[in-house]
């Protein structure tokens, strides 16, 4: 009996050895050095900006940790952008693609069809198509997949940025060619930006944002699986079952919490050329009630916010923490965080102003003053229609 027992002893601790082995194999592949990779930094940064053709199907998290207050209206733009964020994507194209966040409750997605989008919201049953251009928009989870999150930051950088190879390492099974993008603007909080591509095709799958002084990443975006492989056409188009309710909105509604819901308020075009010395740079579309300034990463944004949630907004950041900032004008209410600074103020009788960008909170309080001092020419009076003749 204990010669059957010793010999059924050996027999299992051979199969639990081969499980533990399998177990460990995927830690022990990721584990095994990777060789380097023989790509310029200049070419690695090429093939990035260009690998919006790239096909993929894959599963990642993007992980942020700003400190943002929860302010009204904003729900979803600050639980984005504080804590982690678990996606599964598939890209045929940039105008073919579905991007699923997991939640405790289901899924919300993002379906791109051509110049259409589609938001499912699936604890609400909801399908909504977004008619009309979006030049600007509250951010999503899908613009922190790696891929569009590493083009867009390479795409704003200046030319003046420091670009340099890193040590590759393996990402989601890829050996990833690693590229280092350091601002030369001291006015911007980003110290570094750590990119790991595909070399073969420029495939971001891995992005890291270093704050201004700091060792760790604020924000890291990576796949854990990912397969360059181009997804069927069915699976990027929204395919309601019966029972969903189907919606469609225009973007002045999906962005009525800083447009104003078309009440009025703003001017045509109310904002200053210069703000702190940075010019006015043109925004895509000719979107009106929203400016932006400078270029690269020390870019600010100016939202004007209309008088029914100005005040709202500014008693929120207070209570939430948001330290006073003495201006020549008045006072204003900062956030800070590690990347993103945000300064909001009420200049004179007007609506309130939202100053932000990854820039210093010495620029967002030079750019107030500039604000306050600000005075829009006065707007021309309008023809009268001529009256018509009697015969």
């Amino acid at each position: 009996m204990s010669v059957v027992s010793a010999q059924a002893r050996r027999r299992w601790s051979v199969v639990v050895g081969g499980i533990a082995i399998l177990c460990a194999l995927p830690a022990v592949i990721a584990a095994l050095p990777v060789p380097g990779v023989a790509i310029s930094a200049a070419t690695l940064r090429t093939r990035i900006l260009a690998s919006a053709s790239v096909p993929y199907q894959g599963y990642s998290e993007s992980t942020m940790n700003l400190g943002l207050p929860t302010l009204p209206d904003l729900q979803d733009v600050s639980t984005l952008l504080d804590g982690s964020t678990d996606q599964y994507s598939w890209y045929r194209s940039p105008s073919s693609w579905r991007a699923s966040v997991i939640t405790g409750t289901g899924e919300n997605d993002v379906y791109q069809v051509g110049q259409q989008t589609f938001l499912w919201d699936y604890g609400h049953n909801v399908l909504t198509r977004i008619v009309g251009a979006q030049p600007v928009r509250l951010p999503r989870a899908s613009d922190l997949l790696p891929p569009a999150l590493a083009r867009r930051l390479l795409d704003i950088a200046s030319s003046a940025d420091h670009v340099s190879r890193l040590p590759s390492r393996r990402v989601a099974g890829v050996d990833a060619a690693g590229l280092q993008l350091v601002p030369a603007d001291s006015a911007t909080t980003i110290g570094a930006v750590d990119i790991w591509a595909d070399p073969a095709n420029g495939l971001p799958l891995e992005v890291a944002i270093i704050g201004r002084g700091s060792a760790k990443p604020i924000l890291v975006s990576n796949f854990f699986q990912v397969t360059e492989r181009r997804p069927a056409a069915a699976t990027v188009r929204p395919d309601p079952a019966p029972g969903v309710v189907m919606s469609s909105t225009r973007l002045p509604d999906v962005e009525g919490v800083l447009s104003g819901d078309g009440d009025g308020d703003h001017d045509s075009d109310p904002f200053p050329g210069q703000l702190a010395g940075l010019s006015r740079v043109a925004i895509p579309g000719h979107l009106v009630g929203v400016a932006t300034y400078g270029t690269g990463f020390s870019r600010l944004v100016l939202l004007p916010l209309p008088r029914s949630e100005g005040s709202q907004v500014l008693n929120a950041a207070t209570r939430a923490g948001a330290a006073t900032v003495s201006l020549p004008g008045g006072t204003a209410v900062l956030i800070r965080t590690p990347l993103l600074n945000v300064l909001m103020l009420r200049a004179g009788r007007r609506e309130t102003y939202i100053l932000t960008g990854a820039v210093t909170p010495a620029l967002l309080e030079q750019a107030a003053t500039s604000l306050e001092a600000y005075r829009p020419p006065p707007e021309r009076p309008r023809r009268p229609s001529p009256t018509p003749e009697h015969s």
